[in-house]
């Protein structure tokens, strides 16, 4: 993945780091309701892991996938604008059959209705301009030690001079302040049903939207 200016202070993801990076954001998200309610309420690291090691595979070529430093203690993935995502060879190629068996008949049906969810979501808020904010976590042992700032500020900035926009949904209530302190609005708390959870939609506007005669 090209290494763009304004993540030049950052430790750009290349292919053989994609396990670290993996384990990274099983680790951050062990305690996000969401990936507990995947798993059937008790959370299992190697089945997250599996799953984000497929995801960051099948990621698009053009995707910006960071961390803080070659150890990996924070882990930010954006998905630029019409960005084309990996098809079903790249996905059987990376793992994806394993990772269906690995989680599960259950926990594939709970993250499928998930995701129907979110992409309905995204259709209302996300714009063509827009780019998606896919996963942002920091280690548990690491966080509060500001690892992540400086992945959100490059992020930002990368952001402000390319003019795009940027969608991202939360579950926890939590981060809804810290995105607001970034320009994100909240567009919309969705209480999901299955699972007991409450998803925000949050959307960033782009300067290339705000400047439209």
């Amino acid at each position: 993945m090209e290494k763009l200016s304004p993540f030049k202070e950052c430790y750009v993801m290349q292919r053989e780091d994609m396990d670290r990076f993996a384990a990274t954001l099983a680790d951050g998200f062990s305690q996000y309701d969401l990936f507990r309610h995947i798993c059937g309420r008790v959370y299992d690291y190697d089945k997250m892991s599996l799953f984000w090691k497929v995801s960051l595979a099948i990621l698009p070529p053009n995707a910006i996938c960071i961390a803080d430093s070659k150890n990996v203690n924070s882990v930010l993935v954006y998905i630029p604008p019409k960005s084309k995502e990996g098809g079903v060879f790249s996905y059987i190629k990376y793992g994806g059959l394993k990772m269906l068996f690995k989680l599960g008949p259950a926990s594939i049906v709970r993250l499928l209705r998930f995701d129907a969810e979110a992409k309905r979501a995204a259709k209302r808020y996300q714009k063509s301009g827009d780019g998606y904010l896919m996963a942002f976590a920091t280690r548990i042992d690491k966080q509060g030690q500001h690892y992540g700032k400086p992945l959100v500020q490059a992020l930002l900035e990368y952001l402000d001079s390319s003019g795009e926009g940027c969608y991202l949904e939360t579950l926890k209530a939590g981060n809804v302040d810290l995105y607001k302190h970034f320009q994100f609005q909240l567009k919309e708390s969705i209480n999901i049903p299955i699972g007991n959870l409450t998803m925000y939609a949050m959307h960033r506007p782009g300067a290339k939207a705000t400047c439209q005669i």
